[in-house]
């Protein structure tokens, strides 16, 4: 904020970005990011294939 002229006074905007949080404002990140959100929407979660998935991911599938 800024004073100009006694009653007067200029306030300024800004947009602050943690630098924990820069990398998702790259294009790239950004992109890959509004992609996921598409297919989140468009792909119910469900239940029906735990069992393989966690195998998958602990590698032993």
């Amino acid at each position: 904020m800024e004073e100009q002229e006694p009653g007067v006074w200029l306030v300024r905007t800004v947009t602050v970005i943690p630098d924990n949080e820069r990398w998702a404002h790259r294009p790239q990140a950004s992109a890959d990011i509004e992609n996921a959100l598409v297919w989140a929407e468009a792909n119910a979660p469900d239940d029906t294939n735990v069992d393989a998935v966690l195998s998958e991911i602990r590698g032993d599938g």
